[in-house]
């Protein structure tokens, strides 16, 4: 745009192309408003369009994790209870199709500046320039990444590689492999990893308290029969504190005879996700002691999924790390088994990564 061109207006800009963006964009449509989204990618997807390291995949099962727009999803299955984000980039290509959503995109649009002068004027690093009454920021929390400047990290030669940056064809067989961090992101990179690499070692200031994920091929029909309640999960999905359809337990952990409890422990384990921390007993979360009940409960059920002691007194601890469920729970799928050939390197320090002062031990 040169200094003549007067920047078009919209009743809406939309900052971000991933499923809020579409969300939005579909909604205001439906109003019948004119509306224009600046996104910094070349496609659909946010999070997926950039998400592309080994084993990334959503951990919310399925079906709660599309839209819940009838015509997106009254035509698309999915091939598993878990998607990768090469089926999500499938479906965000779906989306596409169906809403006719291109026309009100510009892709690679970053966005760099919004002014307000009685509407709001919109510009990108591209030279875009637009006018709107309303401004809708979809950008999500998820699009910048983290990267610590460890000492010497400049001087390091061999290949580095981020997550949230990381390239699409890398062989990586015949390497030695470190990866940092035991997150989330983590344990999907290591499951991975762990069945291609030459040697991998993991380095992490501490465990995760992982859950199973139990993921699982569907079918056509399975989707087929589910979809006509599609629409009652969402809605009650919404109404729930965890953003899935359910409820705690009424009763307090402390309360519950032991055997009794086991029995529902096990029920919730047995369905996996995040069924475990997310509708178990109630006080779990506010009781030091029924905090540890359903800590021991997962120790229980990991810890003889390792079989070399050292390793499993370092990844599944007697005495937990923190408390239970207030730090994120990955879901796994074979994470545990994987640590039979890996080489775990594991900081005891509690100070921060890039202090001289760590400690290491390794087994």
């Amino acid at each position: 745009m040169n200094g003549t061109d007067t920047p078009p207006t919209y009743d809406v800009v939309i900052v971000g192309a991933g499923f809020s963006g579409i969300a939005m964009l579909y909604r205001l449509r439906k109003l019948g408003l004119s509306v224009r989204i600046f996104e910094s990618g070349d496609d659909f997807g946010g999070v997926w369009h950039w998400s592309q390291y080994p084993g990334a995949r959503v951990d919310s099962e399925w079906p709660y994790y599309q839209l819940n727009i009838l015509e997106v999803y009254k035509d698309w299955t999915w091939s598993e209870k878990f998607p990768g984000f090469a089926e999500l980039r499938r479906y965000f290509a779906h989306v596409d199709n169906v809403l006719n959503l291109r026309k009100d995109v510009t892709f690679q649009a970053h966005v760099v500046d919004v002014q307000w002068d009685g509407s709001w004027t919109t510009k990108t690093r591209q030279g875009h320039e637009a006018r709107s009454k309303y401004l809708v920021l979809c950008s999500g929390w998820l699009h910048r990444a983290f990267k610590p400047d460890f000492p010497g990290l400049q001087s390091y030669k061999g290949a580095l590689y981020h997550t949230a940056d990381y390239p699409q064809q890398i062989n990586l067989q015949e390497n030695k492999v470190a990866v940092i961090g035991a997150g989330a992101t983590a344990v999907q990179v290591v499951q991975e990893l762990a069945q291609e690499v030459q040697h991998l070692t993991v380095f992490m200031q501490r465990p995760s308290i992982c859950l199973p994920m139990r993921q699982r091929p569907l079918d056509d029909v399975e989707q087929s029969g589910w979809k006509i309640y599609f629409d009652a999960l969402f809605c009650e999905g919404r109404r729930s504190a965890t953003g899935f359809p359910g409820r705690q337990s009424p009763y307090r952990a402390i309360d519950v005879p032991p055997d009794e409890r086991e029995e529902f422990f096990l029920d919730l384990w047995r369905r996996g996700s995040f069924n475990y921390n997310m509708f178990n007993y109630s006080d779990i979360m506010v009781n030091k002691e029924s905090n540890r009940i359903v800590y021991d409960f997962w120790v229980k059920q990991t810890a003889p999924r390792l079989k070399n002691d050292r390793k499993r007194a370092l990844m599944v601890p007697k005495d937990p790390p923190y408390y239970f469920g207030t730090k994120r729970c990955p879901l796994e799928q074979d994470y545990y088994k994987c640590w039979t050939g890996i080489a775990l390197t594991l900081s005891t320090s509690s100070t921060h990564p890039s202090k001289p002062s760590m400690r290491w031990e390794s087994c």
